[in-house]
C-alpha cells in the first residue's frame, strides 16, 4: 500500500528537469576547433535556446531543475548563476558526463569536483545529482552522502521519491524519472514535436489518474533537446493543458526531496545489497542499448 502523499492535498506533482548539457556532449565526438560547425548545438541550446526557455518557464511561472555539467558551468557561469537568480535549482551532473559505472577510483573527485564547482559559481551547495545516460557504479549513492547531497535522480524504477539509506547508514532520496517523459529519445529518432507531445498527454493524463509523480525532462541542445520555437511552444502548450487540471504543482527536485524526507517514511536499504551475489561473478557493464541521455 502506498503511503507517499503529496503537499498541499496535491493530486499529483510535476517534476521539470533540463538537462544543461552544452560543449560538454560536443566535445565527446569534436575537437574544439568543430564546435562552430556541425557540432554547435550546444552553442545553440546556450545562445538561443535557453532565453527562449526562461522566457517561457516565466510565463508559465514554473521553477525547474537544471542538472548542469561542471565543465560547462565553468565556460558559462553568468548563465549559471543567471538560472539561480531566476529561482530555478541547478543541481550537479558530473564534470564531462563521465559514465559513473566507470571511472573507479575517479568517481569520488569527480562528484566532489563537480559538487564544488557548482557551489563555487552559485554560492549554494547542489542538493541533486543525476548520472548521465543513468549509469551509476555500486559506490556512487554511498559517495552522495558522504558529500552532503540530499538526492538522485537517476532510477527509473518507482511511481514516487523514496528514500535509501547506504550501507554505511547514510540516507538519500531518489527521485524517479521516465524514459517515456524525456525529450531526447524522440527528437534523436527525428519525431515530431507533435508526436512528442501527445505520448507526452497520453503519459501525463494517466499518472494524473493515477496520482503520481509526473517528470518531464528536457534538454537544451538545438539537435535532440526541446528549445528550437516549435518545440518550445508545443512544450508551453502541454504545460499551459497540464497546470489546467486541478490540484497540481510543479516543485523542484530539493523541494521533493525536503517533502519526501518530512513524510518520515522507512528508508529501502541500498540495491546494491541485493545484486552483490550476481556482481561478484559477473561485473556490472552499464551498457544497455537503450538508455536515457
Amino acid at each position: 500500500m502506498n503511503q507517499y502523499s503529496w503537499p498541499g492535498n496535491r493530486r499529483c506533482i510535476g517534476f521539470l528537469s533540463v538537462h544543461f548539457d552544452a560543449e560538454s556532449f560536443d566535445l565527446r565526438m569534436a575537437a574544439g576547433s568543430s564546435l562552430f560547425g556541425r557540432y554547435s548545438y550546444g552553442r545553440y541550446g546556450l545562445r538561443a535556446g535557453l532565453p527562449r526557455l526562461m522566457g517561457m518557464l516565466a510565463r508559465r511561472h514554473i521553477h525547474a531543475t537544471f542538472f548542469v555539467p561542471a565543465s560547462d558551468a565553468r565556460r558559462h557561469p553568468a548563465l549559471v548563476r543567471g538560472l539561480v537568480d531566476h529561482g530555478h535549482e541547478v543541481a550537479a551532473r558530473g564534470v564531462d558526463l563521465e559514465d559513473f559505472a566507470r571511472l573507479g577510483d575517479k568517481e569520488f573527485e569527480t562528484l566532489k569536483t563537480s559538487r564544488d564547482v557548482l557551489a563555487d559559481i552559485t554560492g549554494t551547495m547542489p542538493a541533486g545529482f543525476r548520472a548521465p545516460g543513468g549509469n551509476l557504479s555500486g559506490d556512487t549513492l554511498r559517495h552522495l552522502g558522504e558529500l552532503g547531497f540530499l538526492y538522485d535522480s537517476s532510477f527509473q524504477d518507482a511511481d514516487y521519491p523514496y528514500r535509501i539509506e547506504t550501507e554505511q547508514g547514510r540516507s538519500i532520496v531518489e527521485i524517479p524519472t521516465s524514459f517515456a517523459l524525456e525529450d531526447a529519445p524522440v527528437y534523436s529518432a527525428r519525431h515530431t514535436h507533435e508526436r512528442l507531445m501527445r505520448i507526452w498527454r497520453d503519459e501525463f493524463m494517466a499518472n494524473y489518474e493515477e496520482g503520481v509523480l509526473v517528470p518531464l525532462t528536457i534538454h537544451l541542445r538545438g539537435d535532440i533537446g526541446s528549445t528550437r520555437a516549435a518545440r518550445t511552444a508545443a512544450l508551453e502548450n502541454l504545460l499551459e493543458e497540464i497546470q489546467g487540471h486541478e490540484n497540481i504543482a510543479f516543485m523542484t527536485g530539493k523541494q521533493l526531496a525536503e517533502h519526501t524526507i518530512k513524510l518520515g517514511l522507512t528508508p529501502e536499504p541500498d540495491p546494491l545489497t541485493a545484486h552483490l551475489p550476481t556482481l561478484k561473478a559477473t561485473p556490472y557493464r552499464g551498457d544497455l542499448s537503450v538508455k536515457p541521455i
